[in-house]
């Protein structure tokens, strides 16, 4: 028993540590470390504003994307962030070290994706893949690297995904629920994803008592529900102390936004952004695959991890698996509808290599992958090539872009 114990956290530590390794190597490729200067920390700034008793900016920072509203500036973006942010404004004001920040947020994400595996999958060298398939094979690698305040909270909300559904299983439901309403805090349409939680609160509760009935269960998670309802209070009371609405965090007034005919989302965006969800990567004369700054590349080949998890519901089905792949199959309708939402938005990600609105998606997909792999163990190691081929698209992918450089 020992020997296991060791052996788990033997590999725990080779992931962390590989993901270390991998933000090092983009650090000498790119110049994004751990003291990099954040240009756009729309975040930190605000997170300082509130310290000195403002809820505006004060001033109008032309190069963020800021809501203007009745004259005031305001940071656009849904504000867990900040929260985080908001103690490290006593020691550094404006200027927090965002980027070790972002660095932190991924060691912690790698060890909860491995711990949340572990919990399905014996053999901790599959467990160990999967969770590096997931983080450094697919166009996570994007966000993970940069503070900027697009990608902090993508970072975030991945992170804070893969903890709440890892505490739901653990039987731990305030500290599930709780990090569920941060990662809305930081990407508010993962409020999908909630059956998913509920499933497993409700999953785990029949284990304990199977006598234990909807009501019953409901009635003991009372308590449990109260930090979700602060964090959701502080955000609508953010709001409405903002923009006198309780559910608008702000992106409806920045200008793009005010001045497009069809508004933030409207079904009249979708048959592009779908295209752009699908769009087949272009090749030059030579044979070589076109990068640039602002084009999307399939969700499917920047992240192949999409792909294994969807075999390991077919997979599952085909073991007679019924229970469980049905519950996969229910969080990829979860994922489509996620999409279908998105893809109603009027932007795809903007300046990005891949498709990096998909990566929401990823948390719950790696849900699906180790419910999988626990009753088809052997099919982890077909992992290895689709890793490998999202590993090395996305390094030359986000090296090609943070650079400046093209490829067409």
């Amino acid at each position: 028993m020992e020997t296991k114990s060791r052996k788990k956290t033997e590999y725990c530590i080779l992931c962390a540590l590989t993901v270390l390794v991998y933000l090092c190597l983009m650090w000498i490729f790119t110049g994004n470390g751990p003291y990099t200067h954040n240009t756009y920390n729309s975040y930190a700034l605000q997170a300082d504003s509130w310290r000195h008793g403002r809820l505006d900016l004060g001033e109008n920072y032309y190069h963020l994307e800021l809501a203007e509203y009745k004259g005031k500036y305001y940071v656009s973006f849904p504000p867990f962030p900040s929260y985080v942010l908001f103690p490290l404004t006593f020691l550094f004001g404006s200027n927090t070290p965002d980027a070790m920040v972002i660095w932190a947020i991924d060691i912690v994400t790698i060890v909860y994706l491995y711990k949340l595996a572990l919990l399905f999958i014996k053999r901790p060298q599959i467990a160990a893949l999967t969770s590096l398939f997931v983080m450094l094979g697919t166009n996570v690698t994007f966000n993970m690297l940069n503070p900027w305040v697009w990608f902090i909270a993508q970072t975030m909300c991945f992170a804070l995904s893969v903890m709440s559904v890892y505490y739901a299983y653990k039987g731990k439901n305030a500290l599930s629920l709780a990090f569920w309403a941060c990662s809305v805090g930081c990407r508010p349409m993962q409020a999908v994803f909630i059956p998913v939680l509920l499933y497993i609160i409700y999953t785990k509760e029949k284990e304990k008592d199977p006598e234990i009935g909807l009501l019953g269960i409901i009635k003991k998670n009372l308590l449990n529900a109260i930090p979700t309802v602060l964090i959701a209070f502080s955000y609508m009371l953010l709001n409405f102390l903002r923009f006198d609405n309780p559910l608008e965090f702000g992106h409806n007034y920045l200008p793009e936004f005010v001045e497009a005919e069809h508004g933030q989302f409207d079904i009249f965006y979708f048959s592009n952004d779908l295209r752009l969800l699908l769009n087949i990567p272009e090749f030059d004369e030579n044979g070589r695959m076109v990068i640039d700054h602002f084009g999307n590349l399939n969700f499917l080949i920047v992240s192949p991890f999409v792909l294994f998890a969807v075999a390991m519901v077919v997979l599952t089905f085909v073991k007679k698996e019924y229970r469980i792949a049905l519950f996969e199959l229910l969080i990829i309708v979860l994922c489509v509808v996620y999409m279908i939402i998105t893809m109603m938005h009027k932007t795809m990600g903007g300046w990005h290599f891949g498709n990096r609105y998909s990566n929401d998606i990823l948390p719950w997909l790696f849900l699906v992958s180790i419910l999988g792999l626990k009753k088809v163990p052997e099919a982890g190691k077909y992992q290895v090539p689709l890793m490998v081929f999202g590993m090395c698209l996305n390094a030359v992918g986000l090296v090609v872009v943070y650079n400046n450089m093209y490829i067409m």
